[in-house]
């Protein structure tokens, strides 16, 4: 297929790099124009901006930050709006409150479809293919999109019409943090009462306390050795997360008071010093 990529930081540059290996022709943007460059060794081509990439472009993948950067690439004169046409799918796979992906949908020229598609599974997950990608949207459109989603995910679930994709997606990374959190109390603890780490790791191991991606963000900084010099940057965007997760509980009067301590302690869930909570 023809594809498009949007966003080549941490998670989308793998993710791309998995699209082109499995045989789709693939054209990418990012705002930093020396991030492609893996990309075009594995024979990816350059565009000069969100709509030159999406043109002709039957799937176009987007991974950026936020919200305002889901906006600012789809929307406006060098948006993928400006360059995609009929048949055309975009998935966004940023967490973003289900609002914003609405809100950009609605200015999808004639025959562009959106889908939320989320991700989990973190750089590693994004490295080895083995991301969950959660979607929702339109089947027709979800099953065109289904090869790309395949390239990048072990599971990919359609989850019901649009938004429905990051509903899950907030709901799952709720648990995540909030496990983070009280996994950081526990060894604290630990600590504290003079338990040797190395054996209260293998008790966390043999009764199956921390999830995989748990193990790995209490054995390495940020769970992958990408953000150990820049642990910030991903409480960050944690913070961010558990705000627009705070923001879809009360738009559906859902309380949700673990996920505002969790927000309060945020940093402290990562390891990093007190004084890097948002």
């Amino acid at each position: 297929m023809r594809v498009a990529w949007i966003g080549l930081g941490h998670m989308g540059l793998p993710m791309a790099a998995n699209v082109v290996r499995a045989g789709h022709e693939l054209r990418v943007f990012d705002v930093r124009p020396d991030a492609a460059a893996q990309l075009v060794e594995l024979g990816a081509s350059v565009a000069t901006s969100a709509a030159d990439a999406a043109r002709d472009a039957e799937v176009v993948g987007v991974v950026v930050l936020d919200g305002p950067q889901v906006e600012a690439v789809m929307l406006g004169p060098d948006g993928v709006f400006a360059g995609a046409g009929p048949g055309t799918v975009v998935t966004v796979h940023s967490t973003v409150h289900p609002a914003t992906v609405d809100a950009v949908a609605a200015h999808a020229p004639a025959g562009v479809t959106v889908l939320d598609a989320p991700i989990s599974g973190g750089v590693k997950g994004a490295r080895a293919g083995t991301l969950c990608v959660m979607v929702g949207g339109p089947p027709d459109a979800f099953e065109h999109a289904r090869p790309v989603l395949d390239a990048v995910g072990d599971l990919v679930v359609h989850l019901g019409a649009r938004g429905a994709g990051l509903a899950a997606k907030l709901a799952r990374n709720l648990i995540g943090y909030v496990s983070m959190l009280g996994a950081q109390e526990g060894r604290a603890l630990a600590d504290a009462a003079g338990t040797n780490p190395a054996a209260f790791a293998a008790i966390l191991e043999h009764t199956g306390a921390l999830s995989p991606m748990m193990r790995d963000l209490l054995s390495v900084p940020g769970g992958d050795d990408v953000y150990t010099a820049n642990l910030g940057s991903l409480v960050e965007l944690a913070a961010k997360d558990l705000r627009v997760t705070l923001a879809l509980g009360d738009d559906l009067g859902v309380d949700l008071p673990a996920t505002a301590l969790t927000l309060d302690h945020v940093a402290f869930s990562f390891g990093a010093p007190p004084d890097a909570n948002p």
